[in-house]
């Protein structure tokens, strides 16, 4: 691992916290697809002490690209980590692609991206295909409901005023080689141009988990520049259970933090409204649900409609309670 970063044009930033196997079975994906040599890998790392340096270990045994391992020693974050990340890569670095520490890279993936932003010049930010555990389709009827309650919408990649999104990284059976145009990008596959990046950084108000740190990012990016998924380039997401809130603290922190993205990005009182309508069809699917977790998910949802009404929360502007 070299001491000093080298003078590349691309970086891949993962950010990562007490998952060293995951990190692993991550590189080694990357490392199959024999990716190119002009590319730096960025490893910020969030970690308790001794699982910082089982990670340290995993990026000094990865040999298929330049690598660095960065300890983040503040409060954990993957907003300030990916920020942090930005400050410390090479000024020759042109594009930066962000990817998990839970996924699998499939071959081509960074050369795909790469070559729709050098030859795009109007296009900012690009990501793949995004292959998930797979998961019951929903019906009709669910479809037809979720839109009703600004939950959904008939086309992917829309964010709507509610601060729900669709995505379109997910695969269809309509999936073709041409780009597709999305208002938004999953953090765990999207590439941007640095320039545009140093414009606009994520967001540090949001802590730990922060949740929709790439909505958020990538919804003002594409106010600037064209965002798109190119469906040639494809990951899948494992989905690490380590470190991710159970039913109760996700419905909690869903419910907070939408309301933070509306109040950021949708100043109308039609969008404030439609945010409260959407918690009712939240309240509706979860009550009719036949989820194990269900009740959890119910009290979460609560707990955070209270903290919402009273703005006791550091993202509302009022209190420092953190989701």
């Amino acid at each position: 691992m070299p001491s000093q970063p080298p003078d590349v044009s691309e970086a891949v930033v993962i950010c990562t916290r007490n998952r060293p196997e995951e990190l692993r079975r991550t590189l080694d994906s990357l490392a199959a697809c024999s990716p190119g040599t002009d590319l730096l890998l960025a490893v910020i790392d969030a970690s308790d002490a001794e699982e910082r340096a089982r990670t340290r270990s995993v990026v000094d045994g990865f040999d298929a690209l330049p690598s660095v391992h960065w300890p983040h020693t503040d409060a954990p974050s993957s907003a300030r980590q990916r920020n942090a990340a930005l400050d410390r890569l090479p000024p020759s670095v042109e594009i930066v692609h962000f990817i998990d520490d839970d996924v699998t890279v499939h071959d081509g993936y960074f050369e795909a991206l790469s070559a729709v932003l050098r030859t795009e010049p109007e296009v900012g930010g690009v990501g793949g295909i995004v292959l998930e555990p797979s998961k019951d389709a929903p019906s009709a009827r669910s479809e037809r409901l979720r839109r009703l309650f600004f939950l959904g919408h008939a086309e992917g990649g829309r964010v709507l005023p509610s601060g729900c999104a669709t995505s379109a990284q997910h695969p269809s059976p309509t999936d073709a080689s041409e780009l597709r145009d999305t208002e938004w990008l999953s953090g765990c596959s999207s590439s941007y141009r640095r320039t545009l990046l140093e414009q606009h950084r994520f967001d540090e108000a949001l802590t730990g988990y922060s949740m929709l740190e790439d909505l958020d990012l990538s919804y003002r990016i594409q106010r600037q520049a064209r965002l798109v998924v190119q469906p040639e380039a494809r990951l899948t997401h494992r989905r690490s259970p380590r470190n991710r809130f159970d039913a109760e603290r996700y419905s909690y922190a869903l419910t907070v933090h939408r309301r933070w993205f509306v109040e950021k990005h949708f100043g109308a009182l039609g969008s404030r409204l439609a945010y409260w309508w959407s918690l009712v069809g939240r309240l509706f699917a979860i009550a009719t649900s036949s989820a194990h977790n269900r009740n959890a998910a119910l009290r979460g949802l609560l707990r955070g409609l209270q903290t919402v009404w009273t703005r006791a929360h550091s993202l509302l502007h009022s209190g420092p309670v953190d989701a």
